[in-house]
């Protein structure tokens, strides 16, 4: 009888013990799974927080821009908001220059053509002559840093070629707007101190 009692005793043990592990186990389980859930939600969190390149170029183009001014060209069918520290100056018929007022040897100049078959293929392969002639002689290299390329709404087909000279940085931007091609040459500062301000107010290039 004692016998079946320790018997009795030690079946009951071993259910309890066993119990208690699958507990545990399930517990284990649910923290491991938990955690996994927490780094998943932390990264997508991150995925969240990180902006995408087209609203930082908003961001960046309405910080900069907001005390610009809309001006029309006198001599081209354009027009374009311009920062208080330049201005918008017609050189000839069809070719216009945005100038610093801090820094007369730094200016965009401007060229608007309606589009037509070839005229951007025409424009593009032109402005690699213009940098070459600008620059040291050396090849333009193309541009390919999407915060260096224009993108506002409307912009199309923008291609940018660089190239540095002894006392300057010289950009070429080719790009089609609205019923336009629109060609920009940038002769800015060796550390290209303007380029952005420049950048930002092409963005803004509409027909008049």
């Amino acid at each position: 009888m004692k016998n079946r009692w320790s018997l009795l005793f030690a079946a009951i043990a071993t259910t309890l013990l066993l119990t208690a592990c699958g507990t545990s186990t399930n517990k284990d389980q649910e923290s491991i799974d938990g955690s996994a859930d927490v780094v998943e939600n932390a990264d997508k969190g991150t995925v969240t927080e990180d902006k995408e390149p087209e609203t930082e170029i908003v961001e960046s183009q309405e910080n900069i821009m907001k005390d610009a001014n809309p001006i029309e060209s006198d001599e081209q069918s354009y027009a374009i908001s311009v920062l208080p520290d330049y201005s918008l100056i017609s050189e000839e018929p069809g070719k216009d220059s945005l100038i610093s007022a801090n820094n007369e040897e730094v200016f965009m100049r401007i060229e608007t053509v309606a589009k037509e078959d070839s005229t951007y293929d025409y424009l593009a392969e032109n402005m690699i002559a213009v940098l070459e002639a600008s620059g040291d002689g050396s090849a333009p290299i193309e541009v390919l840093n999407e915060k260096s390329i224009p993108a506002a709404e409307g912009i199309e087909n923008a291609k940018v070629l660089a190239i540095k000279a002894e006392t300057a940085s010289i950009t070429g931007i080719v790009f089609e707007r609205d019923n336009m091609v629109v060609r920009l040459t940038i002769y800015d500062s060796p550390k290209e101190e303007y380029f952005e301000q420049f950048l930002r107010m092409a963005e803004t290039i509409v027909t008049k």
